[in-house]
Formats: C-alpha cells, structure tokens, sequence
C-alpha cells in the first residue's frame, strides 16, 4: 500500500518534485493533469523501444557490410578503404 494516496496532496506533491517515486506514482493516480503539468507526462515503454528494433537492424547491417568488405579485399571493391570517414560524416574530425 503506498502511503503517500492518504497524504495531504502539498506534501505529496512536495516529496515528488524532490524524486520520491511513490509520490510520483501517488501524485499522478490523485492529480494527473497537475503531475503532468509539473513531471511531464508519462512516456510508455513501448513507444520508447519502438524504433530500437529498426537502429540495431541498421547498425547489424552496416557492421556486416564492413565485416565483408574486410573479409574479401579481393573481390570488388578492392583498394578502397574499409572505413570512408566522408560517407560516416567523420570528415571535419580531423586535427
């Protein structure tokens, strides 16, 4: 049982700007619009982990991609550079 769902709401708002999360979670359930108002609204897991799946495909294929390129330097694409710092945007990193 949290205790903060029978405070006063001031001191449950107070210990939630303070980063109590039983408050926040008490605040929320007793006032939503002023915790979010004051905490910012709550982001779901599931929208937070949407694009994880497509970034981790884009880096697994480009690791690949130059995994392959190093494995056979013989075939095309031989003489270029593994790793083209123009194409990455590492080009103005230079001292």
């Amino acid at each position: 049982m949290n205790a903060y769902l029978n405070m006063p709401l001031p001191r449950v708002r107070t210990d939630a700007l303070h980063g109590v999360r039983l408050a926040r979670e008490a605040w929320r359930v007793r006032d939503p619009d002023g915790a979010a108002r004051e905490l910012g609204r709550v982001v779901e897991p599931l929208s937070v982990t949407s694009g994880a799946d497509e970034r981790q495909a884009r880096v697994l294929q480009a690791t690949g991609d130059y995994l392959r390129r190093a494995q056979r330097p013989g075939r095309a694409g031989a003489g270029e550079p593994l790793f083209d710092k123009q194409q990455a945007g590492f080009e103005d990193l230079d001292p």
